[in-house]
């Protein structure tokens, strides 16, 4: 930016005195530069205002959507959660009421008892718990789980019991039981008599048994 000469002034003083001194410059108003300036300002000022704009958008987006959205999917969770929690519960004391069927087993008759029971309170899963314990907890459980859950509740009842083990088209290691009853030993097979294999008859069997795994009473 240039600068303009103003020269020398000279006045006098109180007493008479002339006294000389040197000007000072004033900048030169250039208009050119000045709108210039203003217009860079306006431009940096637009600018801000752009940006602030899309950060406001943004934001808003984010909560709109993306947070409402996140919001409800996990209470729908939540809900499914619950539900699934009282579902479970529901069963549970559903099985341990109709548990009292099982007691006073014999004969036959208490063979087909426990099938049916089994039909309607349990299922078979593959890959499910394999123990007595996980069966009832759950409600269903592999032919490991259901082969150990039916021989106690036999063994409960004073059967005489083997856990058996052999190969067949699905499993090389399929599990059923051998029980006592009535003068001769018969199959038991928890896994067939289940809705999943189409409620078969608790004598049906689809293997051979190459082993014993447990037995009871015997």
């Amino acid at each position: 930016m240039s600068t303009i000469p103003i020269g020398q002034l000279e006045f006098q003083d109180s007493s008479g005195d002339k006294i000389t001194a040197k000007s000072t410059s004033l900048p030169k108003v250039d208009a050119a530069s000045k709108y210039k300036k203003y217009k860079r300002y306006s431009k940096v000022h637009a600018s801000k205002g752009t940006v602030k704009k899309t950060y406001r958008t943004k934001t808003k987006k984010k909560y709109t959507y993306r947070t409402k959205a996140a919001y409800k999917t996990k209470t729908k969770k939540k809900y499914r959660s619950r539900a699934t929690y009282r579902t479970t519960s529901r069963k549970a004391y559903t099985r341990a009421v109709s548990s009292d069927e099982l007691n006073n087993l014999e004969g036959d008759e208490g063979l087909e008892r426990l099938a049916s029971y089994i039909n309607r309170n349990l299922n078979h899963r593959s890959g499910g718990p394999h123990t007595a314990e996980g069966v009832e907890k759950t409600g269903y459980g592999d032919c490991w789980g259901l082969s150990d859950w039916s021989a106690r509740k036999l063994a409960a009842n004073g059967y005489k019991v083997k856990v058996v083990q052999g190969a067949t088209s699905a499993s090389s290691r399929h599990r059923w039981l051998h029980v006592y009853s009535e003068g001769r030993w018969t199959s038991f097979e928890p896994s067939l008599v289940t809705k999943r294999y189409g409620s078969k008859h608790y004598t049906a069997t689809c293997g051979r048994a190459t082993s014993v795994v447990k037995t009871y009473n015997m």
